[in-house]
């Protein structure tokens, strides 16, 4: 009897290729999100469109929208600082629903309205102890997530209380050449000292047609603040007041080597990414309030 032929690959090229020809791009993006490659057209966009954030600055306080990820109107919370310190808009705006903050909203709702994801995706997305993760897990049955684990192997299932946990190095994925469609990473590059080694190993993986997804801390200037480097001896010599973020494994939190400029346009070219464009977005009608920035990089050629 003649064995049954596997379709799924050709299946796969196919969903590949109306991506790469079909797939929203500048200047023709959905509303409410704008993408260009320049940063005099980032800074103009947030003036033509400017949010008023003071108004929304009160705690507790709430913000009536639209969540994306729920698709229902919800009040969005705002969350304000216990030390005084100004909202960071990125890190609040939380939806009562799926407990989403303003920029995982942000690029979920891109992933969805420009990336054309399909359920049979190889999506791989760098942090596995998140809300996002819970939210994707449902929507994508072959998600791989992980997080950074020292002390174990590449792709190793680590067991941890909330189950086991892949740790992945993303400057040395366990993953075969172009076996995946979309990485998500989500504000993870500005901890990695070599994000250059990065971005060439998401190039790796990803298939032609491919799609990477990447937030950062953004300065809105040309060329990247490096905040600290890693000296030849291994010790960290900091360049500017050290910062760090919240991390689900530490409760030192993490610390950011950089605050990312326009110039990650051209790391990406470099890594190979033949099209790549940063995409902003502001609407308090979405609950996204300040400005938010996005890099999208597309992988066109082999």
């Amino acid at each position: 009897m003649a064995s049954r032929m596997d379709f799924e690959p050709i299946k796969r090229a196919y969903r590949n290729w109306r991506r790469m020809h079909v797939c929203a791009r500048p200047p023709a993006m959905p509303e409410p999100f704008f993408a260009t490659d320049d940063v005099d057209a980032v800074n103009r966009f947030f003036q033509k469109s400017p949010v008023d954030v003071a108004g929304h600055s009160g705690s507790p306080g709430i913000l009536p929208g639209q969540c994306a990820v729920c698709g229902v109107n919800v009040d969005f919370i705002i969350e304000q600082p216990n030390d005084g310190s100004p909202v960071n808009w990125r890190e609040t705006l939380k939806c009562p629903q799926c407990g989403m903050i303003n920029r995982w909203r942000g690029c979920l709702h891109l992933f969805e309205a420009v990336c054309m994801p399909f359920s049979e995706d190889r999506v791989y997305l760098t942090e596995a102890l998140s809300p996002v993760c819970e939210k994707l897990e449902p929507r994508l049955p072959l998600l791989v997530s992980s997080e950074y684990l020292p002390g174990a192997a590449p792709g190793e299932l680590v067991e941890m209380h909330s189950g086991p946990v892949r740790h992945e190095d993303v400057t040395q994925l366990s993953f075969e050449d172009r076996s995946l469609e979309t990485i998500l990473t989500f504000d993870v590059l500005e901890h990695v000292p070599d994000y250059r080694k990065a971005l060439k190993e998401f190039h790796r993986v990803l298939v032609r047609g491919g799609q990477l997804l990447i937030s950062v801390p953004f300065s809105f200037r040309k060329e990247t603040l490096v905040r600290a480097i890693v000296k030849d001896d291994g010790t960290i010599e900091h360049l500017v007041e050290p910062c760090y973020h919240g991390d689900p494994l530490s409760a030192e939190g993490v610390l950011s080597y950089y605050d990312f400029g326009m110039d990650l346009l051209e790391d990406l070219g470099r890594a190979g990414f033949s099209e790549r464009f940063v995409v902003c977005y502001s609407d308090p009608e979405w609950g996204y309030l300040d400005k938010n920035v996005v890099f999208l990089a597309r992988k066109l050629k082999k």
